[in-house]
């Protein structure tokens, strides 16, 4: 990955900026989201970790305790947003305008939780343990499941040249 400049925000910066792009590469959303209903897994943390992994950095067994136990209070809140917009969903389309707001809202509070990562990256930890291994054991994801995400990375970093 190549440095870029400073963010403008703290919301705006390159981990953000990789999800963005990363999510909308074929699979990778349905990947995440089967982690996420499957296995109770954040995508958020599964985010980082990607990029942590794209970036060629390791992460730390400390260093994934303290995000996911840091991220648990907004996680319950993106969690309630999330099923709210999933019920609203099954109305449509006369709930159609709520069920964008909502999704708009969920969006909002994951970049918040993705620029708390961003600056947990800047953190100096050991860096000790492969990113897609440490979140692979802890969401208890299968060899089969971790060589696919490995795959769906590798595939957005050879497109991205």
């Amino acid at each position: 990955m190549t440095k870029s400049a400073p963010p403008s925000s703290p919301l705006e910066n390159p981990l953000w900026q990789f999800c963005l792009d990363f999510y909308r590469q074929p699979q990778v959303e349905e990947f995440l989201l089967e982690c996420q209903d499957g296995r109770g897994a954040d995508v958020c943390l599964l985010l980082w970790a990607s990029y942590a992994e794209a970036g060629g950095r390791r992460l730390s067994e400390d260093s994934w305790r303290v995000a996911d136990s840091g991220l648990a209070p907004r996680r319950r809140m993106i969690s309630s947003v999330r099923h709210l917009r999933r019920w609203l969903g099954n109305m449509r389309p006369r709930t159609q305008w709520l069920y964008d707001y909502c999704k708009g809202y969920e969006q909002k509070l994951e970049q918040r939780q993705l620029a708390a990562l961003w600056k947990l990256q800047e953190e100096s930890w050991p860096e000790d343990r492969p990113a897609l291994e440490l979140a692979g054991q802890q969401y208890g994801l299968p060899q089969k499941d971790q060589a696919r995400w490995a795959g769906l990375i590798e595939a957005f970093k050879s497109g991205s040249r």
